[in-house]
């Protein structure tokens, strides 16, 4: 893998996101970027100072940034950075991109629920537009006792399968890295839960049971081709951001998931299962675009 980048967004949650970051680069034998991306949150106030003094108090800013930084990381051979940005997201998604990151590691922001009304949170562009994996932490966090990379058996498409075997490839080698067991989950969307009325159709119980076999087989097909070993393979039913966070909460799971990357107006208006999960979250979760 390369080089891991440790995001730091909040300078509280500093030493939680670079321990993670530490422990896995030592597993994954790769090394450490830090970012600290500095968001402008001057806005009025440039209006009152010329550019002279808007630009001497930036670069103050960062300045400060880069002391606290560096006092972080002192003895330890890590690249530093510290970037002035509007733009948090695509900061991280910038600078990614040019060093070569294989793993991003940051804390998630956790935005109250009102904010997803009123705008979309930077995780979920960070995930969207990600050219890599993104292990988003939660600041209550607990030791990790197995993976779960859960996935969507059903969805035949070809770029559907590609992200599929990236998610169980990213799953996999977390689970190594943690030393805990590999579970694949795969969650079948329950007609009865979305129409109402449906649970008494006679074909409803027979249609279900079909379909859980149908995705049952496409996993252990998937996973023999790709010499994934897993210790389990579950496929339930039932709603699939419900399911799949209750499974991960319950073992104490680092959750692994695929992000279908909606934009525009697909985006806004049904999100992607990724982001929804994210709004509750209580573990730790790699999202895999």
């Amino acid at each position: 893998m390369e080089n891991i980048l440790a995001v730091i967004t909040h300078w509280d949650d500093a030493e939680a996101v670079l321990a993670e970051a530490e422990k896995l680069a030592a597993r994954l034998h790769t090394g450490i970027e830090v970012l600290v991306p500095v968001h402008d949150q001057l806005g009025e106030l440039s209006k009152y100072l010329n550019l002279q003094d808007y630009s001497q108090l930036q670069a103050e800013i960062v300045d400060a940034e880069s002391t606290r930084l560096d006092k972080l990381c002192a003895g330890k051979n890590y690249r530093l950075h510290v970037e002035w940005t509007t733009k948090v997201h695509a900061t991280i998604v910038e600078k990614a991109e040019s060093y070569g990151t294989g793993l991003i590691v940051m804390m998630a922001s956790h935005d109250p629920v009102l904010s997803v009304l009123v705008h979309t949170p930077d995780d979920w562009h960070l995930f969207r537009d990600t050219p890599c994996p993104v292990l988003a932490m939660v600041k209550e966090r607990k030791a990790c006792q197995q993976v779960i990379a859960a996935i969507d058996a059903l969805d035949s498409r070809e770029t559907h399968q590609q992200l599929t075997a990236r998610l169980l490839d990213n799953a996999a080698a977390l689970a190594k890295a943690e030393g805990v067991p590999l579970k694949i989950l795969s969650v079948v969307p329950d007609p009865a839960l979305v129409y109402a009325g449906i649970a008494s159709a006679p074909m409803s119980g027979d249609f279900l049971l079909d379909t859980m076999a149908i995705a049952e087989q496409k996993i252990q097909a998937l996973v023999e081709h790709l010499g994934i070993n897993a210790q389990s393979i579950e496929v339930v039913t039932g709603r699939v951001e419900e399911v799949v966070s209750q499974r991960a909460s319950r073992d104490d799971a680092l959750l692994v998931i695929g992000n279908a990357a909606n934009k525009g107006l697909k985006g806004l208006l049904i999100g992607n299962t990724a982001e929804r999960i994210l709004r509750g979250m209580k573990t730790d979760m790699l999202v895999v675009n």
